[in-house]
């Protein structure tokens, strides 16, 4: 009898449809370039600072202290109560934590929860372009098609004709990332409000990943669709503390929606990842967020310091009005944005993200490069002398 070890070996598994659609990241590649080099990495936003000292506390006494198995799959209520008292403060709404709160890991979970939970197969996502990068590849893992809707004109403004005119019988949902990676934008009343009424007379689910919604600039105001008419059944709104606790490393989003949608979002989570790491929302939760600072002002200063720098370097640059990144235009500088910023990283040993990866056709981001204005002020300093020196001739050796 032959065993079925001494079958001559396949040419391969067979890897899903969904999966072959997916390419690697674009910025991975120059990533690790970066890497092997050294080069300061402005591209990525990472937070600057640490979490608040009685998270580490509370997270490290749970460790210690046993609390290391399983929380409840829709997250300790006592984070979902945090959570209900931030949108209350950044969104101006109440939301019950025992019905319409969902912990997840990530908002990356908690976007591709949502997505699971309003679409089949075959469905259309409509989402806006220039997005986040990862958005193509989670609609595909849904099993859903991306509609791209361009947003328009210089100022990247949400164009509600060109939604209208995405929209087939096989649309389910339409994905807004507010405040806007990369572009900046913060969407105002009239754009949030006319979106959730399009989707609620189309009978579609409005997702929206406001995981930058407490760095919002110049006086102006988050704007979310929570607690507007529609928003009830039509709306899915997606955050996360990595920015505003600055633990991005902790890994803890969080879903917001009606009972309804809460439950439908809470069947996927508890079959995706089933929760979110217990200690850590232990720490979470002990956070006291009365007591938090506003440090937007701060992120403001740094925003219109590299403006003004990118600008003296002869890049075209729109201010952002919320969020952590620029999105600069290096048309004056005559080689597209994939081609300098391989240069940037090779010659000047400093990382920017090419437009490339926010395009479904990387044609159309060859125009454009993303920084952040929030890593260590002094190493940003240093890249951007860096950038002055190669952009002008001259030579840096690492």
């Amino acid at each position: 009898m032959t065993s079925s070890l001494e079958h001559p070996p396949r040419a391969g598994a067979r890897l899903s449809r969904r999966v072959s659609g997916i390419g690697s990241m674009r910025l991975a590649g120059l990533m690790r370039l970066a890497a092997e080099i050294g080069a300061i990495d402005i591209a990525l936003g990472i937070p600057p600072g640490e979490p608040p000292a009685e998270a580490v506390r509370a997270a490290t006494g749970a460790l210690t202290g046993g609390r290391n198995q399983y929380a409840p799959p829709e997250g300790l209520l006592a984070l979902r109560e945090t959570i209900a008292e931030l949108a209350r403060r950044h969104r101006g709404v109440s939301v019950d934590p025992a019905t319409e709160v969902t912990i997840t890991c990530g908002a990356t979970e908690g976007v591709l929860n949502a997505l699971l939970a309003v679409t089949d197969p075959g469905d259309e996502v409509v989402l806006f372009e220039p997005f986040y990068e990862n958005y193509p590849g989670m609609i595909e893992l849904a099993g859903a098609v991306a509609r791209p809707v361009p947003l328009d004109g210089p100022g990247w403004r949400l164009d509600l004709a060109a939604v209208r005119a995405a929209l087939t019988p096989r649309t389910r949902a339409v994905l807004l990332n507010t405040p806007h990676n990369p572009t900046g934008r913060a969407f105002d009343e009239d754009e949030v409000a006319g979106l959730l009424e399009l989707c609620a007379r189309h009978g579609l689910v409005l997702i929206t990943d406001e995981v930058y919604e407490g760095y919002v600039y110049d006086g102006r105001r988050h704007v979310s669709p929570l607690g507007r008419p529609g928003a009830g059944e039509h709306a899915i709104v997606v955050g996360s503390l990595s920015k505003s606790l600055q633990m991005s490393g902790w890994r803890l989003g969080y879903c917001l929606a009606s009972p309804a949608l809460t439950a439908a979002v809470r069947r996927v989570h508890e079959r995706t990842t089933v929760g979110a790491p217990g200690p850590l929302q232990v720490g979470a939760a002990a956070v006291d967020v009365a007591s938090l600072a506003d440090d937007s002002a701060s992120f403001q200063r740094r925003r219109d310091h590299l403006v003004d720098r990118l600008a003296e370097l002869g890049l075209t640059v729109a201010r952002p009005e919320g969020g952590w990144f620029v999105l600069a235009a290096v048309d004056t500088l005559g080689r597209p944005s994939d081609l300098l910023a391989e240069e940037l990283v090779r010659s000047a040993g400093v990382l920017v993200a090419p437009g490339t990866s926010f395009f479904t056709d990387p044609a159309g981001g060859r125009r454009w490069v993303r920084m952040t204005f929030v890593r260590d002020g002094g190493r940003t300093e240093e890249a951007l002398d860096r950038m002055r020196k190669f952009l002008s001739g001259g030579h840096h050796d690492r």
